[in-house]
């Protein structure tokens, strides 16, 4: 819990004389909370303010700051687009990897060109989305793969978010691109993985073929927050 955190709102009362402490805590502004509980734990309790519409606060849980519309509590819209771009990127000589069939697996996501999406972060591949409804579109290389799908996959929940759309390759010169798009909605922080499966596993470069020109992009995902 931050310096600048409370439990409480109060309520003060006329000719009450304000401890140096309750001065500094109504210097900060905004009320500010560890987290949604310790927000609803402050208001309407013996000596406490009564939640009304029109209440702000900040959740140091989300990095987010909330107001009351009489019914629930809404986030504050931020200006510009909120979006993140993650990739992955192999040095110019580098292959994608081996290919293996049987099961949906990750891919690999290992650069941020951009992120100004609040609470998200990319971990090992790994992506924590905060609350909301996102619009998505990746890609990913392979080669000589048959029939071939990519996902994002909701690993908290072990749900498929978007289903990417089937391609096939059967010739070893053939690098088919597999891609999806779609958008949806989370009412919690959860993780997601691009995750592929192939229908024939190809050693070495199965992910995609290396070119010795520039760095090697294998996979890519853009994400925009749209509410």
């Amino acid at each position: 819990m931050g310096a600048n955190a409370q439990t409480a709102v109060p309520v003060f009362t006329s000719g009450q004389v304000l401890t140096a402490a309750q001065v500094t805590q109504i210097n900060t502004g905004v009320p500010v909370f560890a987290d949604s509980t310790a927000r609803t734990a402050a208001f309407g309790g013996s000596g406490e303010k009564v939640l009304a519409e029109g209440q702000f606060a900040y959740l140091e849980s989300d990095n987010i700051t909330y107001y009351y519309d009489g019914a629930a509590w809404q986030p504050v819209a931020t200006s510009g687009l909120q979006v993140a771009s993650f990739t992955e990127y192999q040095a110019s000589g580098t292959a994608g990897g081996t290919s293996t069939t049987g099961s949906f697996l990750k891919r690999v996501l290992n650069t941020t060109l951009t992120n100004t999406i609040t609470g998200c972060t990319l971990t090992s591949s790994v992506i924590a989305l905060p609350a909301g409804t996102y619009s998505v579109f990746a890609s990913s290389a392979f080669i000589f793969s048959q029939s071939t799908q990519i996902r994002l996959q909701n690993t908290s929940d072990a749900s498929t978010a978007i289903s990417g759309i089937v391609t096939f390759s059967n010739d070893a010169n053939n690098d088919p691109t597999a891609v999806l798009a779609g958008t949806f909605t989370i009412a919690a922080t959860k993780n997601f993985e691009l995750q592929y499966r192939v229908e024939r596993a190809q050693s070495s470069d199965g992910l995609g073929r290396n070119l010795n020109y520039d760095n090697n992009c294998f996979s890519t995902i853009q994400i925009q927050k749209v509410a």
